[in-house]
């Protein structure tokens, strides 16, 4: 069976933009025990394109990438950039409770192809990079 176009193309909107996808949130599992209400929540993103994966973490896209830590402000940025259900702004994320910026972050990171450490919370570049690819 040949396998269709549309199985490989994320899906865009007439102006070529990607379509928000709805992806439950990612918690750590230390998190989903402390905080069990977050538990089942989703949120609609974007995927972060290959070349800004690249250019934020000066990585060459190999499987062996590690990615240095994101500080507070990346984090809010990321969100702010990639997160557009519910959509935040800078100020509003000052506020933000740190398990909802960290487990966004971790769900916006997991869908673009970057895998974190559960323990160490540290980052690599998924060897199966399939919602970024071909942003």
């Amino acid at each position: 069976m040949v396998m269709k176009k549309e199985l490989v193309l994320y899906e865009r909107d007439e102006n070529s933009e990607l379509i928000p996808k709805e992806v439950p949130l990612l918690l750590s599992k230390k998190d989903k025990a402390d905080y069990q209400e977050f538990d089942k929540q989703t949120i609609s993103i974007i995927p972060m394109k290959r070349g800004e994966i690249q250019k934020m973490f000066g990585l060459g896209g190999k499987d062996t990438d590690a990615a240095p830590e994101t500080d507070k402000d990346a984090d809010g940025d990321i969100i702010v950039k990639y997160c557009k259900n519910p959509q935040f702004t800078i100020e509003e994320l000052a506020y933000a409770r740190p398990v909802l910026v960290r487990s966004i972050v971790r769900t916006i990171f997991n869908e673009s192809g970057i895998l974190m450490d559960e323990n160490t919370g540290k980052k690599s570049i998924s060897e199966n990079d399939e919602f970024g690819k071909n942003s």
